[in-house]
C-alpha cells in the first residue's frame, strides 16, 4: 500500500518503504566484491551484540559421554574467553526533494511497473517524488555498504579495526591476530634485488605456525601485481614451466580499478584490488598502492544485531523508515542498521605494506 502525506493540506501519495525496497533491489549496487570473496555469510541475532565464539572457525568435537548417560549439548563456552562485541550502528536520514535528476533505465522500470505514468512527457511533482524517493533510500543503503566495506578492509589489513564518529564513542574492535603475520619484504618487489618467490614462501610459513590455514587467495594493487609480473624469477617459477601446456594466467592489460583475477599459482588465486572512495571531498584507495596480502579465511562473516525501534526492536540488514516533519519542513527518509565484520580465523591473513617502492 501507498503511504500518504498530507502536504500543506493535500495529499502526496508516494511509495511506502516495502515498495522501494523491492525497487531499490533492481537498482544498481555498490561492489560488494570483497565482502563477498572473503565474508560471504551474513549470521543475525535478535541482540546488541555478536557472541564471536557463535562465529567460530573451529570445528565442533562430539561431547564424550558414557553409553548410559543422556546427550549432550555442544558448550559454545568451554574454549577460553568468550567475547560480545558491540556493533556499528549506522543511522543516515536525509530529506526527500523533488529529484531535477533522472538515470532513464530506473525511469522506464517505474513505467514499465506502471507507478510513474508512460504518456506524458513531463513528470509530475508526485512522481519527482518517488524518484527520490528511490535516489535517497540507494544512497542511504549505499553509505552503510561503504561503511562495512571499509570495517572488512581494515580488517583484512590489520586484524582490526575502529569504530568512531563525530557523535559515536569510539570503540576499537581487536580480532589479536599475531603480530608475526605482519610482513614486509626487505626489499621491495620493484627494486633490484628482490625475491618475491621467497618473501611468498616465507608468509606461506608464517601463516602455517600461526594456525591460520593455507592460503587460498591473494590480494594486492595492480602495482604490486605489475611488480611480481616482471620479476624473472616469479616468471621462472610459475609461467615459463607451463608454456605451451596451460599458462596459469588470466590476460588482461591491467589497468582497473574492480577486482581483477591474474591468475591461480600454486593454487593460490591472485587478484588486483584499486577500488576508490569518497569521503569529505577526498578520493581515498581502499587498499594501499604497496598492499600484499595472502588470505586463507574466507569464510568470514558480516553478522547483523537487533535495530532498536519503538515497540520492541527488528532483527534485519536494513530498517527503513520514513516521516514528514515540520522543523526541517520536508519528507525525511532514514535508513538503520547495526553490522559487525567478523573473521572466522583471526590469522586468516599474512601481509602488509611495503612491497613496492611508492
Amino acid at each position: 500500500m501507498p503511504q500518504i502525506f498530507d502536504i500543506q493540506g493535500a495529499p502526496l501519495e508516494l511509495l511506502n518503504v516495502g515498495e522501494l525496497a523491492l525497487i531499490h533491489s533492481n537498482y544498481k549496487p555498490v561492489d560488494t566484491w570483497l565482502l563477498d570473496k572473503f565474508f560471504p555469510n551474513r549470521p543475525l541475532f535478535e541482540r546488541k551484540d555478536v557472541p564471536l565464539a557463535e562465529i567460530s572457525s573451529d570445528h565442533d568435537l562430539a561431547p564424550l559421554v558414557s553409553p548410559k548417560n543422556a546427550g549432550k549439548a555442544f558448550d559454545t563456552n568451554q574454549a577460553g574467553e568468550v567475547r560480545y562485541v558491540k556493533p556499528a550502528y549506522y543511522k543516515p536520514k536525509n530529506q526527500v526533494t523533488p529529484a531535477d535528476a533522472f538515470e532513464i533505465a530506473l525511469l522506464e522500470r517505474l513505467r514499465a511497473a506502471g507507478i510513474i505514468s508512460t504518456g506524458n512527457q513531463s513528470l509530475s511533482y508526485q512522481e519527482k517524488m518517488i524518484l527520490a524517493q528511490v535516489a535517497t533510500m540507494k544512497r542511504n543503503h549505499d553509505a552503510i555498504d561503504n561503511s562495512v566495506i571499509l570495517m572488512a578492509v581494515d580488517l583484512l589489513k590489520t586484524g582490526k579495526y575502529t569504530l568512531h564518529s563525530d557523535d559515536y564513542e569510539r570503540n576499537e574492535v581487536d580480532f589479536k591476530r599475531t603480530a608475526a603475520l605482519n610482513y614486509t619484504p626487505s626489499t621491495p618487489w620493484n627494486d633490484s634485488g628482490a625475491t618475491p618467490v621467497d618473501d611468498i614462501r616465507r608468509m606461506l610459513e608464517r601463516q602455517l605456525e600461526a594456525d591460520g590455514g593455507e592460503a587460498e587467495a591473494a590480494l594486492m594493487s595492480g602495482l604490486v601485481w605489475q611488480s611480481l609480473w616482471n620479476n624473472e624469477a616469479f616468471k621462472k617459477e610459475f609461467v615459463t614451466p607451463y608454456a605451451g601446456i596451460s599458462v596459469p594466467v588470466n590476460p588482461s592489460f591491467g589497468a582497473k580499478k574492480a577486482a581483477t583475477f591474474k591468475g591461480k599459482f600454486d593454487g593460490i588465486e591472485f587478484w588486483t584490488y584499486d577500488e576508490t572512495y569518497r569521503h569529505k571531498s577526498q578520493v581515498k584507495r581502499l587498499i594501499p598502492k604497496d598492499y600484499f596480502g595472502l588470505v586463507s579465511d574466507t569464510n568470514g562473516s558480516v553478522a547483523h544485531c537487533a535495530i532498536e525501534e519503538m515497540n520492541g526492536s527488528v532483527t534485519q540488514q536494513y530498517y527503513d523508515t520514513q516521516e514528514y516533519i515540520k522543523d526541517p519542513r520536508g519528507i525525511q527518509l532514514m535508513t538503520e542498521s547495526a553490522p559487525l565484520v567478523v573473521p572466522s580465523n583471526k590469522n586468516g591473513v599474512v601481509g602488509g605494506s611495503g612491497f613496492i617502492t611508492i
